[in-house]
C-alpha cells in the first residue's frame, strides 16, 4: 500500500497529474470521482506532526461549513493537502520516508489526504472548482497565511496581478475560513479579520472590505484558542530530541504511531519505519 501512495506522490512531483489523493485507510483514489459534485472543505499544511491545532482547524471549520445554505450536508469531502512545496525538506528534494510518515498519520486520524502541485491557492481553487462543478468550496487558513494571499509580489507572474488571482480564489462558490492566532507582536488577545484591514497597505483595504462584504471571508469563532500556543516546529524538535511533554500537543492516535514508528527521528526505537496501512 505504502508503495502505491509512493508512486502517486511520485507522479505529481513529475508533472505527470497535478493532485494525487489517499483515503482513510491509506487506498489511492481518483479526485475526478471522489470529489465529482462535492462540497469540499481544505485544510492545507505541512502536518510535521499533525497537531492539536490541526485537528481543530478542521473540526470547527467544519461546523462553519456545514451552515451554510449551499452546502448538502450529505455531500461533504474534507481534504487536508499537502504541496510538493510542503513536502521537500529545506527546500531540497523531498524525503520520501517523511512524506509516507505524514500521509500515514493523517490517514490514522480518519481523514483524506490530497497531494498536490498547487503553490497557490487560487490554482488549486481553479481544479477544484472544475471538479466539483460549482459546488461550495471551503479553504481553511490561518490569518498569518491570509497575510501571504495578499503579499502582491506572489502574483508577479500574472498579467493581471493580484485581481486576476482573487477571480478564482474569491469565485462564487468559494469561502475562505480564517483561524485565529495570537498576536506576534507580544500584545494580548487574538489576531483576527477584525485586526487585519489594519494591517494592510492603503490601496488594498478596499479590496478587502470587497471581499468581506461579499461573504468570502470568515472567522472561525469557534477556535479552541487553548491550543494557539502550540507550534509544530516546537514539537517536532522536541519528538527528535527525546524530550517529555510533546505527548500533550498531540492526538493519542499520532503519539502512537510516532512512538511505535520511530517517526520523525524518534528515539525511542532502533527501528524507524514508515506506517503501511
Amino acid at each position: 500500500m505504502s508503495t502505491k501512495r509512493l508512486l502517486a506522490m511520485l507522479l505529481v512531483k513529475n508533472g505527470f497529474t497535478k493532485a494525487a489523493m489517499f483515503g482513510p485507510d491509506g487506498s489511492v483514489i481518483q479526485p475526478s470521482e471522489a470529489l465529482y459534485k462535492k462540497n469540499v472543505l481544505v485544510l492545507r499544511g505541512r502536518f510535521r506532526p499533525v497537531t492539536h491545532v490541526n485537528v481543530d482547524m478542521l473540526l470547527s471549520s467544519r461546523r462553519h461549513f456545514k451552515k451554510e445554505k449551499d452546502v448538502d450536508r450529505s455531500k461533504i469531502v474534507v481534504l487536508t493537502e499537502l504541496t510538493l512545496n510542503d513536502l521537500s525538506i529545506g527546500g531540497g528534494e523531498i524525503d520520501e520516508k517523511d512524506f509516507l510518515s505524514r500521509a500515514d498519520l493523517i490517514c490514522s486520524l480518519g481523514q483524506t489526504v490530497m497531494v498536490s502541485n498547487y503553490f497557490e491557492y487560487y490554482r488549486l481553487v481553479d481544479y477544484l472548482s472544475k471538479i466539483t462543478k460549482g459546488r461550495k468550496i471551503g479553504i481553511i487558513m490561518g490569518i498569518y497565511a491570509l497575510q501571504k494571499v495578499f503579499e502582491e509580489k506572489t502574483y508577479e507572474n500574472l498579467r493581471g496581478g493580484i485581481l486576476e488571482s482573487f477571480g478564482s480564489l474569491f469565485g462564487n462558490n468559494v469561502k475562505l475560513y480564517i483561524y485565529p492566532a495570537l498576536q506576534r507582536d507580544g500584545t494580548e488577545g487574538l489576531f483576527t479579520l477584525k485586526d487585519f484591514e489594519a494591517q494592510l497597505p492603503e490601496h488594498q483595504k478596499d479590496l478587502f472590505r470587497y471581499v468581506m462584504k461579499n461573504n468570502k471571508l470568515e472567522d472561525v469563532e469557534s477556535a479552541n484558542i487553548e491550543n494557539l500556543n502550540i507550534i509544530s516546529d516546537n514539537v517536532l524538535e522536541m519528538i527528535r530530541k527525546g524530550e517529555a511533554g510533546w505527548e500533550e500537543y498531540v492526538p493519542n492516535p499520532v503519539e502512537r504511531a510516532i512512538k511505535s514508528h520511530a517517526l520523525f527521528d524518534y528515539p525511542g526505537s532502533k527501528e524507524k519505519t514508515a506506517i503501511t496501512a
